[in-house]
Parts: structure tokens; C-alpha cells; sequence
């Protein structure tokens, strides 16, 4: 066969219809670009974001102690396993703005210009401040336009306020930044901290273990054998061990493991992409072969083998697979510059450089030209060896296997249109072609639902989490301040009709080995508080004689695997404490916890009945609405700093699922994303496949047209048809929406927080679906509709 004819042939596939060939390139372009933009984003963030992270020298491990001196770092320095430490302290004051008071958390360290660990990065002006002076966190200093020179009005906790001039931005990315936390972080040294009023001396050690530093428990036996050698035995109390982040290990990024969790679903998301793009790619190839079955008989007839008409066929999928590979690289590299600065802006971190790794460009090619022509050999080869008698005799029509038992339904039920009768009946006469439209659809929809789903599941969390912050307004109060006068003040309030005072202390669980396990806060609160509606899974509440008895959240025994009646043993004060387990509350996305008897909590942390948080409600049936818990919030806040006993922000509980609620709302934006990219590919599969069907029927319209079809008619049959295949996709939907959103949501919840939590399905997500695929059926056949109503009865008995 002459090359110059096979080019033509080649040309025209592509060329003659130029709708078909746009959505097969646009399939390949848009599975190929999700794939490298998800991937190419993971390998900026993991450079930029950990190369960033470990530049600075993070800390294995944080102690947290009563207040010491230099002296004491000097001797940490001297154990076998450091390699490094660094004094720190942290103090509690806000910045006064014209609307708003800010919480910001000085940072000192014991030589700003020696940091060995936690080093945070200069990005504007001094990074070592003078007396007088702060370097403001980057991240806070753009979200609350805070500029080098500028005054800011410092409220310490005593009502005294003084000016602290700005002469530096740093980058510190190992805290929790001001996006997640809501608080400033500023770098001061002790002498402007001493002429503040507070006394110098530092509370907190960030250490660098030696070998092994990324073994969990090889750094907390580390820690626990400094504390007992060398802290203790100095007079210094520990407060808690931490490895820092959230449930990271040592020297990983606090949110190492959210991060990793999140972008794996999201490459699974970008895998289902390629599925379907590949999906649509067979369809189309079986459709041009099944519609040139005569030409293959001809072409064949005149000496031409099936390599070479097999060939040509490889080659049209190649200039499909070349021309989506060029689209998809513009799409992969704003994908993840988007999804890069998503993350940087969230995470705090900067951007070294933006453009495609070779890695990405390897792979992405490999994807867009192998998968395709992978998946299209099948039909290729299928169709070629077609014999000449039987193409040609075939006549280029589709031998479609017909359903006589549907039709014959159809025709039954006389309330049904024929257009519309006809629409069902053709939307089953290439069941192969169905089947992949409607797996494309199905996934993209179950993906869509789960997105719902996961939302639903959150936000039940976050209602569940309601239970336990079941006040109007909270507040916490300065040391040493007793329950009796922290009630007083609040429940001289106007319209607090109830109030109490809490206290907590950090403990360690002791394991039946006589280790010491993960921390747990011990709460002491009435045994009658109307400020938290616990949920029990087993045993009782507290009573009031209750002393040893203690009541434990879901959290706990699931790191315990302690039970009901069992005896769980803590180290408060460096003291082992005996407990009884009386009662389970539900599973919260906080960390363990035990309840205690407020006057038994007393006793044995010999507090002096202090507390350090206050709770109050409006009304003793039922949570106030927003404003008035805004309202309680800045009286309970005025209150207290006036009286001297609170320097804190007071809190309303709608302002505590807002900083719970706002992360998952950020992880949602980017699913609903994704889940909108595979809706796309679905439409795009089903545009195609509403194309091929119009053309392969190209003779049965012209007989519709010949017997008077109108023009509304023609495009009723095609429209209905595309309608039909959505319905019946979302009905797939129905069936595995379910388990693939309990999939998702758990997997979506377990990377965020390491725990499995409560599952909601969302029927909102599910039939809003409906809905989007009902319109993705209309907008898809509208096209080919169009096309089917131009076509005029000579055009069709010149058909092939």
C-alpha cells in the first residue's frame, strides 16, 4: 500500500472529524496533565518544604519544664546521645490592633545569633532583635499587614501596654503557622522580655538526638534518661515530653504525615483519570474500525496486509497521544504551581523554583503515548483481521445486537414518545461502548459523592466534638486565680446564667511494663457540669463521691488497650497515680483525656482549688446563637482583664469549630478539584461516545428524516439517549458510592488525624450528582444532536 495514500487516509481520520479527534486529545491531555500536576506538585513541596524543614536543624524531641538557666543546657550538651540543644522560652502576651486583639507567643532563645536547632530563616530586616524590638513570623506579618518599622501595642497579662518596634520577618517553619493556629509568633530576646517585667529564665529544651534520631522510641528513651539524669536531679520539674507535629516522628515535618496521606489520595484520584481517559480512548478506535469496515475490505482487496492497515491505525492513536502530551504539559505545570503555592501559603514555606522535573516529563510521555496505544491494540488487531468478503459485504453498517425483549417493553408502555422509546432502545446497541462510558461516569460520580461524604462525615465530627464544648464562651485565667473568684466574676456577667471553673495537668501514662506511654490531660470539672454533654460508649458518668474514679475518652484505650473497670496508672508531678476506669466517652479528634472530680484533682496536684479556664452559658437549655456567644465572649474577655485575672481571649464556641472546621474545609476544596477534573473526563467520554453514536446511525437518520422526523424530534432522540446513559450511571452511583465514601472518608481522616472516626454518608452529594450528570448528559448530546439534525438525506445516502 503507498505511503503517500496511507498519510491521506491518516489525515482525513483525523481531519474529517475534527470533534472526535478534539475530545480524544483533550481526554489524554487531562488524565496525563492530573497525573503530573499531582506528582510534579508532591516533588516541589517535598523539596522545598523539607529541604526548608531540615536546613534549620529541627529538634528530635521537646521538653517542657519549670523554669532554668543556661547551666542547664550546658550539661544536656554534655550527654553522649545530643548532639545539640537549645534553651527556649516561650510567654503569652496579644498585640493590640484598632478592631481586634491577636494572640502572639514570644519566642527567646538563649543566643538569637547562635541558633543551633529550630533555626528559623531571615526574609526581611533584623533577624536578631535589639531591646525593644520583635521579628514577626512571615505568615502572620501578611495576613495582619504587619511591615518592618512599624509599633505594635503589646498587651501583657497584667493590663500594661507597651511598644515593641518591628525590624525583621522570619520564616520559622517549625511551628504551627498563624493560617492553622490563629497565633503570632515573634522573635525577642531576654532583655526586652526582662524590661517587660518577666524574669529570665527559659521553659522549654529542644534537643537533637544522636543516631537513631528518627526511631520514636529510641528518642523518648533518650529523653526520659536526660530528664532523669541530668533535669531532675537539677531541681528543674518536667512538664512533658514531645515529639514535635502532629503525630509526626522525630525530625519530620509536623504535618509529614497529613501531607503524605493527602497527596497519596490524590494520586489515586489522578490513576482514576488515566483509567477513564484510556477508557474513551477505546471507545473512540473501536468506533472509527467499526465504521470502516468497508474501507478496511478494500484496502485489503488491493494488496494492503493488516501490519500496514494495523499501522495506520497505531499511528492516528500516536498523533492523538503527541498532541495530548503537548496539551497536558502546560496543564501539569500550572496544576502544580497551583497546588504548590496552595500548600506553601498554608504550610509556610517558600517557593525555591517553579517548572516541570524531568522525572514528570518521563513519566507524563510514557503515560500519554503507551496507554493509549496499549489500550487500543486490542480493537486494532480485533478489528484488521476482519476477511475482505465479510467487510465488504458488511457495507460498512454495525451489526448491533438487538434486544427485542426491551423493545418490545418499550413499545408496551403507550405514555412513551417514539423519539424516546428509540433514545432507550439505541442507548443499549453497543453494550461494550456503554459499559465504558458508563464505568467512566460512575467513577467520576462515586468520587464526586465521596467528596460529599468525607465533607458530611468532618462536620459530624465536629458536631460530635460540640458535645464536649458545650458552653456559649470560654475564657482561660492567669495562675493562681481560685475557682471561687474565677465563678464570681463570671457569673457577674449580664446574661450568664451558669458558670464553672476547670483545671487540667499533662500526665504520663504508665504501661503494665512500668514504661512511660503517650501524655494524657487530666480534667478536673464538677462531677454535675452542664458545660460538656458527654457521650458514653460504656460504665457511667462521674458521681459525686467519686475519688480514684475516672472517666476516659475513646482516644485513650485505644492507646492503652485498657477496658471498662481496669486500673490505668499516670505519672502526675512525678508521682504514680492509680485510677479506675468507670466510664468511656465517644472518640474526639483530640488527644486522650481523663475526667476527674474537680475537688479529688485538687487533692492530688495541689493546686489550692485553682483553676485555669472558666466556661459559661446564657441559657441552661439550650447554646446561644452566634452573637450573642461573640457578645459573652468580649464581655467574659473585658471582665477578666479588668479584674486582673486573664489576659487570654475570650473564646466563643462557634470561633472553636471554626479552627477546627477550616483545615477540612481547605482539604475538601482541593477533593471537590479533583472530583471536578473526573467529571470533566466523564463528559468528555460521553461527548465522545454520543458523537460516535450519532455517526455510526448516520443511515438511520436519514430514514427518520425521509418519514418526516422534525428537527426537534431528531435532536429529542440523541439528547434523551446521553440523558439515559447519565441516569443509569448515577444508578451505579447508588450502589458503590457507599463503601468507595466510608473508602475516602476514612482514608481522608486517618492521613489528617491518624485515627479512624465516625462515617456519614451524604445524600446531598448524591443526588446533587444527579443533577450534574443529568446536565453533563444534556451538554454532552447537544453537540452531536446539532450534528444529527444538519445532516439532510442526500448527505446520509452518501454515507461511507
Amino acid at each position: 500500500m503507498d505511503l503517500g495514500s496511507r498519510w491521506v487516509k491518516i489525515l482525513n481520520d483525523i481531519w474529517g472529524n475534527k470533534t472526535r479527534s478534539i475530545l480524544v486529545i483533550l481526554s489524554i491531555a487531562v488524565g496525563v496533565g492530573v497525573v503530573g500536576m499531582i506528582n510534579n506538585g508532591r516533588m516541589m513541596i517535598e523539596r522545598d518544604l523539607y529541604s526548608q524543614f531540615a536546613a534549620g536543624n529541627p529538634a528530635s524531641v521537646q521538653i517542657y519544664t519549670s523554669p532554668f538557666q543556661k547551666d542547664l543546657t550546658n550539661a544536656i550538651e554534655d550527654h553522649p546521645n545530643v548532639e545539640a540543644v537549645e534553651g527556649r522560652r516561650m510567654a503569652g502576651v496579644q498585640i493590640l490592633f484598632p478592631d481586634e486583639k491577636v494572640d502572639l507567643t514570644f519566642v527567646v532563645s538563649e543566643d538569637q545569633e547562635k541558633n543551633k536547632v529550630n533555626i528559623p530563616a531571615p526574609i526581611e530586616g533584623k533577624s536578631t532583635p535589639g531591646l525593644r524590638e520583635i521579628a514577626v513570623e512571615l505568615q502572620a506579618a501578611d495576613a495582619l499587614e504587619i511591615n518592618i518599622g512599624d509599633e505594635l501595642q503589646i498587651e501583657k497579662s497584667d493590663g500594661k501596654i507597651i511598644s515593641l518596634t518591628v525590624v525583621g520577618i522570619i520564616n520559622d517553619i517549625y511551628e504551627i503557622p498563624y493560617a492553622i493556629r490563629g497565633e503570632v509568633f515573634g522573635i525577642v530576646d531576654m532583655r526586652t522580655l526582662q524590661w517587660m517585667g518577666y524574669q529570665a529564665y527559659f521553659n522549654r529544651l529542644d534537643v537533637v538526638i544522636q543516631d537513631h534520631n528518627n526511631d520514636r522510641d529510641y528518642v523518648l528513651d533518650i529523653a526520659a534518661d536526660i530528664r532523669d539524669r541530668i533535669i531532675q536531679p537539677s531541681g528543674v520539674v518536667v512538664g512533658s515530653i514531645q515529639i514535635p507535629g502532629l503525630q509526626a516522628d522525630p525530625g519530620e515535618h509536623w504535618a509529614q504525615n497529613q501531607i503524605s496521606g493527602f497527596i497519596l489520595i490524590l494520586q489515586l484520584m489522578s490513576v482514576m483519570a488515566i483509567f477513564l481517559s484510556a477508557g474513551l480512548v477505546v471507545n473512540t478506535i473501536t468506533a472509527i474500525l467499526t465504521n470502516q469496515v468497508k474501507q478496511i475490505g478494500i484496502m485489503r482487496s488491493i494488496g494492503a496486509v493488516p501490519r500496514q492497515v494495523g499501522g495506520m491505525y497505531i499511528f492516528n492513536i500516536f498523533i492523538f497521544s503527541l498532541a495530548g502530551l503537548l496539551l497536558s504539559i502546560p496543564i501539569s505545570w500550572f496544576g502544580s504551581l497551583y497546588l504548590t503555592r496552595f500548600a506553601a501559603g498554608f504550610l509556610n514555606f517558600k517557593i525555591t523554583s517553579a517548572g516541570i522535573f524531568p522525572s514528570m516529563l518521563i513519566l507524563q510521555t510514557v503515560l500519554a503515548m503507551i496507554i493509549p496505544i496499549g489500550v487500543a491494540l486490542w480493537p486494532i488487531l480485533a478489528g484488521i483481521r476482519i476477511s475482505v468478503f465479510n467487510a465488504i459485504y458488511q457495507n460498512g453498517l454495525v451489526q448491533e445486537g438487538q434486544k427485542p425483549w426491551l423493545e418490545k417493553l418499550l413499545l408496551r408502555l403507550s405514555f412513551l414518545k417514539p423519539p424516546v422509546v428509540l433514545s432507550v432502545i439505541n442507548t443499549f446497541r453497543n453494550i461494550p461502548r456503554l459499559a465504558f462510558t458508563l464505568i467512566t461516569l460512575t467513577l467520576a460520580g462515586a468520587t464526586f459523592v465521596a467528596t460529599f461524604s468525607t465533607r458530611s462525615s468532618l462536620n459530624a465530627q465536629v458536631v460530635e466534638l460540640g458535645r464536649y464544648l458545650n458552653y456559649d464562651a470560654a475564657i482561660s485565667v492567669s495562675s493562681h486565680v481560685s475557682k471561687f473568684t474565677a465563678v464570681r466574676e463570671a457569673s457577674r456577667i449580664p446574661g450568664v446564667v451558669a458558670a464553672e471553673g476547670w483545671a487540667s495537668v499533662i500526665g504520663l501514662i504508665q504501661t503494665s511494663r512500668g514504661e512511660e506511654g503517650a501524655e494524657v490531660e487530666i480534667t478536673g470539672l464538677p462531677f454535675d457540669t452542664i458545660m460538656m454533654d458527654p457521650k458514653l460508649e460504656e460504665g457511667r458518668w462521674l458521681n459525686d463521691g467519686d475519688n480514684w474514679q475516672v472517666v476516659v475518652n475513646r482516644d485513650l484505650i485505644q492507646e492503652t488497650n485498657l477496658s471498662l473497670g481496669d486500673e490505668l496508672v499516670v505519672k502526675l508531678l512525678n508521682v504514680d497515680r492509680k485510677f479506675k476506669i468507670v466510664g468511656i466517652t465517644t472518640k474526639t479528634i483530640r488527644a486522650p483525656i481523663v475526667y476527674i472530680n474537680y475537688a479529688m484533682f485538687s487533692k492530688i496536684t495541689g493546686n489550692n482549688d485553682q483553676v485555669n479556664q472558666v466556661r459559661v452559658r446564657t441559657d441552661l437549655e439550650k447554646i446561644a446563637d452566634v452573637e450573642t456567644q461573640t457578645a459573652t465572649a468580649l464581655l467574659l474577655e473585658d471582665r477578666f482583664h479588668k479584674a486582673g485575672l486573664s489576659n487570654g481571649l475570650g473564646q466563643s464556641q462557634f470561633q472553636i469549630f471554626g479552627f477546627f472546621s477550616e483545615p477540612f474545609d481547605i482539604i475538601l476544596v482541593v477533593l471537590v478539584i479533583m472530583a471536578s477534573l473526573l467529571a470533566v473526563v466523564g463528559s468528555l467520554s460521553l461527548a465522545g461516545t454520543m458523537g460516535i453514536n450519532v455517526m455510526e446511525r448516520t443511515r438511520e437518520i436519514g430514514v427518520l428524516r425521509s418519514v418526516g422526523a422534525s428537527n426537534l424530534s431528531i435532536r429529542q432522540v440523541v439528547v434523551v439517549e446521553g440523558v439515559v446513559i447519565a441516569v443509569i450511571s448515577w444508578l451505579f452511583v447508588v450502589v458503590i458510592s457507599g463503601p468507595a465514601s466510608a473508602a475516602m472518608a476514612g482514608a481522608v481522616i486517618f492521613a489528617v488525624f491518624k485515627t479512624a472516626l465516625t462515617f456519614q454518608f451524604s445524600y446531598i452529594g448524591l443526588f446533587l450528582w444527579l443533577l450534574i450528570v443529568v446536565v453533563i448528559g444534556i451538554i454532552s448530546s447537544l453537540a452531536p444532536a446539532g450534528k444529527a439534525v444538519r445532516l439532510t438525506v442526500r448527505e446520509v445516502l452518501d454515507y461511507e
